[in-house]
């Protein structure tokens, strides 16, 4: 991926409202594969690589669900 600038186009107070709009954008057309979700008090970096399915939603619950919480 070419490195140039990103910037906030949208903040976003839970994951799940965040989810939502990405599945909008790609509903839309827009290319989410562009997208990268940035969390405050950053843990991790997320770089959307396409619509998830329900399968893959379910491993990604899981793993979340394993993280500790603090």
């Amino acid at each position: 991926m070419n490195q140039q600038a990103r910037r906030t186009i949208v903040s976003y107070t839970t994951y799940q409202g965040t989810e939502r709009a990405v599945d909008h954008l790609s509903d839309q057309g827009f290319p989410v594969e562009r997208v990268a979700l940035i969390g405050q008090d950053v843990r991790l970096v997320e770089q959307v690589s396409g619509r998830m399915g329900r399968g893959g939603a379910a491993l990604h619950g899981a793993a979340i669900g394993a993280l500790p919480a603090h």
